[in-house]
């Protein structure tokens, strides 16, 4: 059992990692300090929905916690992210 919790948590840091190297690869595109794509922020918000979901859910234990806990911190992301799409 907790051999197969450790996989997990692995295989989720390592989707992490993934997902931020996708980020920084994205963002140093040659000619991306140049001209930005329209899509490059909304792709990087993604990623970052993505990467905070998989944290709340495995590294903060809200998976299983009651449904009220979990949507006030997914609510949370969700309130960051829009703030900072709005910003940009």
């Amino acid at each position: 059992m907790r051999l197969l919790m450790v996989r997990s948590l692995t295989l989720t840091w390592l989707g992490l990692v993934a997902l931020t190297l996708t980020g920084w690869w994205l963002g140093h595109q040659p000619g991306s300090n140049v001209v930005q794509p329209a899509w490059l922020p909304g792709a990087v918000l993604l990623l970052s929905a993505i990467k905070g979901q998989w944290v709340i859910d495995h590294f903060m234990g809200m998976k299983t916690a009651p449904t009220g806990f979990r949507m006030a911190v997914s609510g949370w992301l969700v309130t960051v992210l829009c703030t900072i799409a709005l910003l940009l």
